[in-house]
Parts: structure tokens; C-alpha cells; sequence
């Protein structure tokens, strides 16, 4: 049995959307009991009401902060039964919609009966925020971070600090261009004024801290705030996957550790 937790609908389209999800999905056979976030019942706890009634397929639709809720949750409550997870992500401009993008209402809930799950990495923000996206510290001006990657120190001047869930580290430092002239010419030929520097680094653990307190995001929602260690949790999460999707714990596995990315 099926448990779809529906994030709240922002418009008609999705509405809609969400509507037909529940039609194609009676069809498909694979209809369950229907849940909707609210005010009132946040992600977490329909997740939690979902583990305890023992449901063992969790149908996560929504944006990626709705869908890492709903992991955080699955991850914390650790339930003794296998318990796998099914992501419809409705946002198409998100990093979840890269890898379970769907051509068809039909084709997600063919991929959702079929149930072809995986193990996946999560990542692990110290204490209990689980995330299998990302997780980002940004400073309009730069500022010097303090990283700590497994046995090995470095600091760095920058702008951005990324940290997805495979714990790949992303530092990027953006620079614009000086000269009134330079950037007008870089306007007229269609160049950007912007320069980045980015190095790239891989690790089991990570921590970071700053010159000064930064909040720590996860979709755009605050979820810490500096310093903070980030963990690597190997093959945690059982994912119900489409066989031609790219795990997202791939991404950037033909970068240079530490070196910069051209």
C-alpha cells in the first residue's frame, strides 16, 4: 500500500497536476492513502504518521524542501521494516527534476508500480538534517572559510560554499570587472562581467566555519548556521528509480578533487 504525502498546491496548474496524480495512479493500481501538507500538518509530521501505520512506500510530491523533509524524517525515525521512497518532483528547474524527470504523469506512476529501487547516499547536516541535494553558505562580499575535509585543513576567500549530498565541496569566489570600459565592451560582445574562481574538493566529512556567522541553507531554507560538519551516510536511503535515471551521489565524479574546474 501506497502512502502520497502531496506538498500544498501554490496555483491551479499544480492543482491540477496533483489531481491528475491521483487519477493515473488508481489506474496504475497503485492507489493509497492521500495526505496534503498544510500549516497544520507539516511534511514531518505526515511522514511520521505514515511510519507508524506502517507504510513501507512513501510517495514524496512536491519541491526539493518538501522532498528533503520527508527524508530528514524517514532517516530519523530509522524503522525496522525496509522502507522506500518515491519522488515526483514538481518544480522542472529543480536538481531532483534532473534526475526524475518525467515526460508523463503515466510515466512516473509506471516507474512508482514497478518499484525498481536503489540505495542512495544522503548527506548529514550535524545534528539531524538530512539532504539529498545540496547545501549551500553564501556572502555577497567575500569572507575567509575555514574548511576541515576529513584529515586535511584549508581556508579560502569566497563568496559560495557548496556541499552536495555525495559531500562533493564546491568553493567559488566571484570576481567583476573593474574597469568601466572592460565591462562595457564584455556588454556589447554579449560577455559576462562576472568571474569565478572555483576549486572542488571530496571528502567523508566536512566542516566549516567563518569569519563571521552565516546561515546554512538547504532549498533555500535556513537549517543551521556556522560552523557546522556535514557527514556522508553511504547507501541509507532506499529510492524508487527509473533504470536509465543518473544517481545524484554521480554528480561530479569526473571533477578533480582539488584542484579547479575549468
Amino acid at each position: 500500500m501506497y502512502y502520497y504525502i502531496f506538498e500544498s498546491p501554490k496555483n491551479s496548474r499544480e492543482r491540477q497536476l496533483f489531481e491528475k496524480i491521483r487519477d493515473v495512479a488508481r489506474t496504475f493500481g497503485i492507489a493509497g492513502e492521500i495526505t496534503q501538507s498544510s500549516p497544520a500538518r507539516t511534511p514531518d509530521e505526515l511522514t511520521k504518521m505514515g511510519l507508524e501505520k506502517n507504510y513501507s512506500t512513501i510517495i514524496a510530491i512536491g519541491t526539493n524542501s518538501h522532498i528533503n523533509k520527508i527524508i530528514t524524517r524517514i532517516m530519523k525515525e530509522k524503522p525496522e521494516y525496509p522502507v522506500a521512497i518515491g519522488l515526483i518532483p514538481t518544480d522542472p528547474t529543480s536538481s531532483l527534476s534532473k534526475n526524475w524527470s518525467y515526460k508523463s504523469v503515466e510515466e512516473a506512476c509506471e516507474t512508482l508500480k514497478y518499484r525498481k529501487v536503489e540505495k542512495l547516499n544522503v548527506g548529514l547536516i550535524d545534528p539531524g538534517r538530512f539532504f539529498l541535494t545540496s547545501a549551500y553558505i553564501f556572502s555577497r562580499k567575500p569572507i575567509k572559510f575555514y574548511l576541515d575535509v576529513d584529515r586535511w585543513q584549508a581556508e579560502a576567500t569566497a563568496n559560495l560554499i557548496q556541499i552536495f549530498s555525495n559531500l562533493t565541496v564546491e568553493v567559488e569566489k566571484f570576481d567583476f570587472e573593474g574597469s568601466k570600459l572592460k565591462a562595457a565592451i564584455n556588454w556589447l560582445v554579449g560577455k559576462s562581467n562576472e568571474k569565478v574562481e572555483r576549486s572542488i574538493f571530496r571528502g567523508k566529512t566536512v566542516k566549516v566555519s567563518s569569519d563571521k556567522v552565516l546561515p546554512v541553507y538547504v532549498d533555500n531554507e535556513i537549517v543551521a548556521r556556522t560552523p557546522i560538519s556535514v557527514y556522508r551516510k553511504l547507501k541509507v536511503l532506499n529510492v524508487i528509480m527509473k533504470r536509465d535515471k543518473v544517481l545524484p551521489d554521480k554528480t561530479h565524479d569526473a571533477e578533480d578533487q582539488s584542484g579547479e574546474r575549468n
